[in-house]
């Protein structure tokens, strides 16, 4: 049976700990990389607050389960940037200097998506463009652009999103010694193919 995509619960934390941890970089022999991976794992409590804030949509099992998790935040309060991991300083950076449509990404209403994970028994189910489309209708009236980055030793993760999400590269930067693509979409902006179809 296809999985529900649901707003996340408090309840849902322990799920969405356990997939990531399953899929996260430093957990995944280089063969088991190539099918996506996630780059930066999340604490208990960045997790908490943004489901408190309405900001992580799960795809979920009839039993239960959390097999997949999405999550499209607001701009934090930033630490001075010296306190920040290098990759969270790097994305700070580039949204003050880049530019989507023509307008800075800083003056217009911006969004942090990801990470995004769906687990292996979960992919092939139209997951990931139901994502695409519930997060773009609960939140085209509060941001205009989400931006995201992927590691540039994550292929499959490119190229899902910028087929399917349609998200832009517009830069490349390098945080830990490891090189990122820094995308950016619009949300009120097309709908793909796949979109459309699921």
């Amino acid at each position: 049976m296809t999985p529900e995509v649901r707003l996340a619960r408090r309840g849902d934390v322990d799920g969405l700990v356990a997939l990531e941890s399953r899929h996260f970089i430093g957990n995944l022999d280089p063969a088991e990389r190539a099918d996506g991976f996630i780059s930066v794992q999340d604490s208990r409590e960045w997790l908490t607050r943004a489901i408190d804030d309405g900001g992580i949509h799960v795809a979920v099992t009839p039993g239960g389960e959390v097999v997949g998790f999405i999550a499209v935040t607001a701009p934090p309060e930033y630490p001075p940037a010296a306190s920040l991991p290098p990759i969270i300083a790097a994305r700070r950076e580039l949204v003050q200097t880049l530019e989507f449509n023509g307008v800075p990404i800083a003056q217009q209403r911006y969004a942090f998506r990801g990470p995004v994970c769906i687990a292996a028994e979960a992919r092939g189910q139209g997951v990931y463009s139901r994502f695409n489309a519930v997060t773009r209708e609960a939140y085209r009236d509060r941001y205009d652009v989400g931006v995201l980055f992927v590691s540039a030793d994550n292929p499959r993760s490119l190229h899902t999103a910028t087929t399917k999400l349609g998200a832009q590269v517009l830069a490349e930067f390098e945080a830990d010694g490891r090189r990122f693509h820094f995308l950016a979409f619009a949300f009120g902006g097309h709908r793909t193919a796949a979109e459309r179809t699921t």
